[in-house]
Order: C-alpha cells, then sequence, then structure tokens
C-alpha cells in the first residue's frame, strides 16, 4: 500500500514537472511533445537548461520514455531553441547521478536496457544512438555534430571520449574555434568492448565482437570486427582468440 502510495506521489510530481518543462520551454517558442509509457523513476528532477539556439524558426522536442526508466540525481536537460530535438528512453534503462544531456538540434535514442552511469554527458547536433544493453560506464563523454551509434551490448569504460568531430589545423591567426569544422560519423558494431581512457576520433568504424586497449586513440579508419585495436593511433594488433577459428570452420 505504501509503494504505491508512493509510486502515485513519484508520478504526480513528474507530471507537474512535464508541465512546468512544457510551459518553460513554449514561452521560449520550442512545441514540446510528450510520450511517456509509465512515469520513470528519479531521486530528483531533471534540471531544465533552456539555451538560446542559432536557429530563428519555431523549435521542438519529442520526448519519448519507454516503461521503468530510471532518472539519476541531478539529471541535466539542456535544449537549444530554434532546433529540432528529440529524447528517446527505451524500457528499463537508467541513468546514475550528474548526467548531463545537450541538445543541440540533433536526437538521443537509448534503447532497451542501457546503463548510464555517474558522469556522462551526452552531445549532439545530430544523431546520437545507443543499443541495447550497452553501458556507459562513469565519466564517458560522446560529442555527435555528424552522428555517432554505439552499437547493441557495448560496454565503453571509464572516461572514454567519442568526438566525431575538429577544427581544421592550419598556421595562421584565425582563432581556433573560427576555423571550419570537419566532422565524419563514429560507428561501433555490436559487442564491443572498449576500455578505459580512449579517445575515438572522426570516421571511426570498428566491427563487432572487437576489443579496444586501454589508453587507444582510434584516429578514423575502419577496423575489422573480432580485433584486438590499441595503441596511438591506434592499429589492429591481432584476431582475438577464437576469430580465426570461425573463419576456418565458415570455410569448410
Amino acid at each position: 500500500m505504501l509503494t504505491r502510495l508512493a509510486q502515485a506521489l513519484a508520478g504526480a510530481r513528474f507530471a507537474l514537472w512535464r508541465r512546468y518543462a512544457t510551459a518553460r520551454l513554449g514561452r521560449l517558442g520550442v512545441t514540446v511533445r510528450w510520450e511517456v509509457a509509465a512515469p520513470p523513476r528519479f531521486w530528483t528532477l531533471p534540471r531544465l537548461e533552456p539555451v538560446v539556439g542559432p536557429g530563428t524558426g519555431p523549435g521542438t522536442l519529442l520526448v519519448r520514455l519507454g516503461h521503468d526508466v530510471k532518472l539519476g540525481r541531478e539529471l541535466v536537460l539542456e535544449v537549444w531553441t530554434g532546433t529540432e530535438n528529440r529524447l528517446e528512453v527505451g524500457d528499463r534503462s537508467t541513468f546514475e547521478a550528474f548526467c548531463r544531456l545537450q541538445l543541440q538540434g540533433g536526437g538521443i535514442a537509448l534503447a532497451h536496457d542501457v546503463h548510464v552511469r555517474d558522469l556522462v554527458l551526452l552531445k549532439t547536433k545530430s544523431t546520437l544512438t545507443v543499443g541495447e544493453g550497452t553501458v556507459l560506464s562513469r565519466g564517458v563523454h560522446v560529442h555527435a555534430t555528424a552522428g555517432v551509434t554505439i552499437g547493441a551490448h557495448n560496454a565503453i569504460g571509464e572516461r572514454t571520449s567519442f568526438i566525431d568531430s575538429d577544427h581544421t589545423v592550419v598556421d595562421d591567426d584565425t582563432p581556433v574555434l573560427e576555423r571550419p569544422v570537419k566532422a565524419d560519423p563514429i560507428v561501433l558494431g555490436r559487442n564491443v568492448a572498449v576500455s578505459a581512457n580512449c579517445v575515438l576520433l572522426r570516421g571511426t568504424r570498428i566491427g563487432p565482437n572487437a576489443v579496444v586497449a586501454a589508453g587507444a586513440v582510434v584516429n578514423g579508419g575502419a577496423f575489422p570486427g573480432g580485433w584486438l585495436i590499441g595503441g596511438l593511433p591506434a592499429r589492429s594488433l591481432r584476431a582475438l582468440q577464437g576469430a580465426d577459428g570461425r573463419r576456418e570452420e565458415a570455410a569448410r
């Protein structure tokens, strides 16, 4: 009885927060649409941070939440005005504490059973998708300008960064942040293990069942599935145990 009462009160609090978020963004010209299968569980209600974006037209925000979603303490939702944004969180997906979502004219889509641990930053101006069962460990940062796709059942180690864009490097006095941006999507296949403290840069494409060694800097390019990848800059080091056997069996 007490549990049902607590759930009802939490649902009412979230419903009031939805009304507040809709009204606050509406005053800035952003139309919000909610598709909530069930009220999420939360430690604290999310903190909404509207930012006046570069667009001058009307903005939109779609929020789609599945069943049994958990929102951790001090989750920040930054939404740019004048842009089209989308946040989708699948069933049983969880945010832990002090995460930040930056919707700057793009979409964040988490599939079912995704676990986002403490201090994760997800920032997008395009599409950022995370497949089912994937874990983003503490301090992971993802910057999606051209697009970042992280496949299902991936394990992303602590303090790993995905950065799919950078500014042109030239020898002149143009301020670095005013130089043209180069961007290329990052794609990780299914069941990839990325160890701690890695950096994956624009144009990186890694096949399924691969392992990225700790501290690797993957400076773009395609890497085969079933291999150990490591170094600075990273390269394919060796086929993982069992990969050659699978190929030999398939060739028979």
